[in-house]
Order: C-alpha cells, then structure tokens, then sequence
C-alpha cells in the first residue's frame, strides 16, 4: 500500500494493511522453501512434502501412512502420492505391517537415509543463518510464540473451541 492509499484509507476510518505475524510467518516459510528448492535437490525431494515425510521418517522410521498424515499435517492424498514418488526414486520403502495387515509401514532406504542427511545439513545450514544474532533465550522464546500459533490453527483446537 503506497502512502496515498495509506492516507485515504486512513480518511474512511479504515486501518492501513499491516504486516501481522502470520504474514511474516507465511512469508518466511516461502522464502525458506523457495532457498531450499535452489539447492541442487532433484525429483521429489524439490518438493516440501517429501522433505516433511524424510524429516518424520528419520526420527521415526517405520511410521504407518496415517501417522504421517497426523505428523506432517498434509493431506492424505498428497502424503499417498508423495510416498509413491519418493519410493519409485527408491528413497522409501512401503511395508504390510505384519500384525494389522491393514497398515502399511513406511521406512526409509539406505539411498533415503544418505539423502536425508544431505537435505539435513542444509536444512541446519539455513537454520543457523535464519538464527543468526538471536539469543538463546530468543530462540526459546519465539518457538513457544511459534508453537503457540501452530496450535492454535491445528484441526483439533478448532474442534475443542467450537
């Protein structure tokens, strides 16, 4: 909004449009994926999605494709066809878990867990250039204002406020 629009907005009585934190939020989150699709990542590990699946699946491989519905918070359909791309470029492996043959289990390869640590270095590279200058009582505090936000929009607060 240019300084005109400001001052007639200002006139009718209407508050000029400001940057709210879920703005900056969102904002930081475009740039941070657009820096990650730059680096030489290939196939579907250009897409977040797949870097959300790898990042829950290194802390806890072996989850069934529901968990990581829950986990990631993407959408059942994307998690599906996520996983179909990352196990055809042979990054995951899908299993019957074998006492609910209903479940199938998704664990990551050995080409996958390579993969992961190199998505992993430059993910903690780029962590600690957006950081740089915060305290660690900075950092302490705006994961809890983060996280705070974050729970507020998840499915389940809404269901618990309604």
């Amino acid at each position: 909004m240019n300084k005109d629009e400001k001052n007639a907005a200002c006139a009718h009585g209407e508050k000029p449009m400001m940057l709210t934190p879920p703005m900056l939020v969102n904002q930081i989150a475009r740039l941070f994926n657009a820096r990650m699709r730059n680096y030489d990542l290939d196939g579907v590990m250009s897409q977040d999605s797949a870097r959300q699946i790898m990042r829950t699946l290194s802390r806890e491989d072996g989850c069934s494709q529901l968990d990581l519905v829950h986990k990631t918070h993407l959408k059942a359909p994307t998690v599906s066809v996520t996983l179909k791309r990352m196990e055809e470029e042979g990054l995951v492996r899908r299993e019957q878990d074998r006492m609910d043959l209903r479940v199938i289990r998704v664990f990551l390869s050995e080409k996958g867990q390579e993969h992961n640590r190199t998505v992993q270095k430059r993910l903690n590279g780029l962590d600690c250039e957006l950081m740089q200058g915060f305290t660690e009582e900075e950092t302490e505090q705006l994961l809890h204002f983060l996280e705070r936000m974050r729970d507020n929009i998840l499915p389940e607060h809404h269901k618990n406020n309604t």
